[in-house]
């Protein structure tokens, strides 16, 4: 079998701290940059549950440290379970 014109891609976990969240999407500190346009799944821990989200890489830019990234991403796929658990989490959370 030749390998010619053979590629394919790495699934990896990517430690993430999340600096802020809201139902339409998330801001992000990342160790390596994502690129801007892709989608990934990412696993909300939100109070001792774990929500899966698809999103969309919206920006990313080196933070001031230079060592993390802040990423902007925006949910284009949650199922709708989740969802709402999001909102009663962010519903719980304002003053």
């Amino acid at each position: 079998m030749s390998e010619a014109g053979v590629g394919g891609t790495i699934r990896a976990q990517v430690p993430t701290r999340v600096l802020d969240v809201s139902v339409g999407g998330a801001l992000l500190v990342v160790n390596h940059p994502l690129e801007v346009g892709t989608i990934y799944d990412f696993a909300l821990e939100v109070e001792d549950d774990t929500l899966w989200v698809q999103a969309e890489v919206r920006r990313c830019v080196a933070a001031a440290s230079g060592a993390d990234h802040h990423v902007g991403v925006q949910f284009v796929g949650i199922d709708p379970h989740d969802e709402e658990r999001l909102k009663h989490y962010l519903a719980r959370q304002r003053p």
